[in-house]
């Protein structure tokens, strides 16, 4: 396969390679003192943004260390943000940063309303600095996978003009489109592709484009859409193959003339691929090894919510293709570079940000995070392997010890460089009674059920039931098949049993007579694909959608489960 300009991916592939290794030095120089290079690079972002509003505000120029920022620069929340990023799209310059925004990144608004994120030209070289030096080691741990084409999801570039006229968008489509285009030729889907807003014409295009090419490595932030892609593969087999002998586009697509127009040169006939399709036909759980003969990688988020999809993924995938952590990364911050070793996480990224960390018991004891008294902050080298802290980065787009609200635990050390997991969300906790769960026990205890039961489920969702005289939790589940009530009876009982083995107090509460048992209400399969269709007529990334699997509100339950119910279990 050669590249859209000409090129070998291989070729393209080495050539980023060469690329990444200035990062991957610097990263590598900075890992002897970690501390030492936080405290660079924040003299750096002080003295570039010391002229600003916010600067002259908190007396940039007279901070010498971290221990005086944290004195003086109060924490940052997405709401002071959002106030600095509303002057800032009227028009206003040298606010919070002295380089003007060149984008605004729209987050997926996975716990809430999105944000948008002001990315300016410094702040992009440092999430580049992130991802070369996580790719540069994955390079050399897995150089099959860098020998053809990539599988990467994108969201799009522009959603709305701000009023300041710069574009506000996915994140994903802005780093997309701003590589070259011969760049863009190691890649098997187009942006045009993204830019579709019919989720099952967005969908075939994937599949068809994707089966005639060269596919030797994806790249996925959650492995979902990957999961979710090859199950629809495998009801499409036949037909697929039909239509990639033949080199034509369905009738049904939905397309403008224009996107067919942008489409249409990607699209080809090739025989041995639709043969290699009507091969997996005859055995559907293998379609991947025998449509992607050289598939080696697939790089992608392994723990918290996502990593009750990794089993499945793996499934498909085969012995022969490797799963690896990917980036934890938000559009406000780019946090560690996973470097392509078996273990969830990466060491966190020190040449690219700096950090402060709050341990998470610390950090909840406040209902305002601002609250929080400057000795409970820590420092790169102040962290302890096994803790749990929520992670709080200041960047060069302007964000100035910015409570992100992510949990993320240190798993480990690379060097004198802590490795930092992603655990979840801040909020991502519920206490009805007393019983004080987080998303990472619900994790535990459905994602047991799952495999006591042999499902695997298309999404899930614990929320509070406080409808009844002794309040509870609902379980909203989608599953490829329907179930029927008996066995949601089996598994909201085998969900209790593993939730109670995961949270004490929550088994105490039950116990006690404080909590009601949990309800499993079904979901129609389809209901999360018209999830992803609501978010991408709204121009949202779907394929970056996350589902969250605890939602302490009941308000923020999605309002088509109400309508998706088919079936429950009947303890209460």
């Amino acid at each position: 396969m050669i590249g859209l300009r000409g090129l070998p991916p291989g070729l393209l592939h080495r050539l980023g390679q060469l690329s990444r290794g200035s990062a991957a030095r610097q990263f590598e120089r900075g890992s002897r003192n970690p501390r030492a290079t936080q405290e660079a690079h924040l003299q750096a972002l002080l003295q570039a943004n010391r002229d600003t509003e916010f600067g002259r505000t908190h007396g940039f120029a007279s901070i010498r260390d971290l221990a005086t920022y944290r004195r003086q620069v109060p924490l940052m929340t997405s709401t002071d943000m959002m106030g600095w990023v509303g002057r800032l799209q009227a028009g206003e310059r040298n606010l919070i940063s002295a380089e003007p925004p060149i984008f605004y990144a729209e987050s997926t608004g996975s716990t809430g309303k999105p944000k948008e994120v002001p990315i300016t030209a410094s702040y992009r070289a440092e999430f580049q600095r992130s991802l070369h030096v996580a790719m540069w080691h994955v390079y050399r741990r897995f150089p099959q996978a860098f020998r053809g084409q990539v599988m990467y999801c994108v969201g799009p570039r522009t959603i709305r003009r701000a009023p300041d006229g710069l574009e506000v968008g996915a994140m994903s489509g802005f780093n997309f489109t701003e590589m070259p285009a011969v760049i863009r030729g190691v890649y098997a889907w187009p942006y045009e592709m993204f830019q579709i807003s019919d989720l099952r014409t967005r969908n075939w295009l994937s599949m068809q484009l994707a089966c005639t090419s060269n596919v030797t490595f994806i790249a996925a932030i959650f492995p979902a859409p990957v999961v979710y892609l090859f199950r629809e593969m495998a009801r499409e087999l036949d037909t697929l193959a039909w239509h990639v002998e033949h080199g034509r586009l369905p009738d049904w697509l939905v397309l403008t003339d224009a996107q067919r127009a942008a489409i249409t040169p990607f699209v080809r006939a090739d025989s041995k691929a639709a043969a290699r399709l009507r091969h997996a036909a005859k055995t559907p759980r293998n379609l991947v090894p025998i449509v992607w003969p050289k598939l080696r990688l697939v790089y992608c988020w392994v723990s918290a919510t996502a990593g009750l999809y990794v089993p499945e993924l793996a499934e498909w995938l085969g012995p022969d293709v490797a799963i690896r952590d990917a980036l934890y990364s938000a559009s406000e911050a780019w946090c560690n570079s996973p470097m392509g070793t078996p273990e969830p996480g990466g060491p966190l990224a020190i040449t690219s940000h700096v950090y402060e960390f709050v341990a998470a018991d610390d950090y909840e004891r406040v209902s305002d995070p601002r609250d929080l008294n400057a000795t409970v902050f820590r420092c790169v080298d102040e962290l302890d392997d096994g803790g749990r802290y929520y992670i709080v980065p200041t960047t060069a787009s302007g964000l100035y010890r910015y409570a992100l609200n992510d949990v993320v635990e240190v798993a480990g050390y690379r060097g004198n460089v802590p490795r930092i997991a992603f655990v979840r969300k801040g909020g991502a906790a519920s206490n009805l009674a007393g019983e004080k769960i987080d998303e990472s026990h619900v994790n535990d205890a459905v994602g047991q059920a799952l495999r006591d039961a042999g499902w695997q489920a298309t999404m899930f969702m614990l929320v509070p039931d406080l409808s009844g005289r002794v309040f509870g939790y609902t379980l909203f589940l989608e599953l490829p098949d329907v179930a029927p009530d008996a066995a949601l009876n089996a598994f909201a009982a085998a969900v209790e049993q593993a939730l109670r083995a995961a949270a004490v107090d929550y088994g105490d509460m039950r116990d006690l007579g404080h909590l009601a048992p949990i309800e499993v209400c079904l979901l129609k399969p389809g209901t999360y694909d018209q999830m992803r269709q609501a978010h991408a007529n709204a121009g949202g990334a779907d394929a970056q959608l996350k589902i969250a699997h605890l939602v302490s509100d009941p308000d923020r339950v999605p309002a088509v489960f109400a309508e998706a119910v088919v079936g429950r279990s009947t303890q209460r």
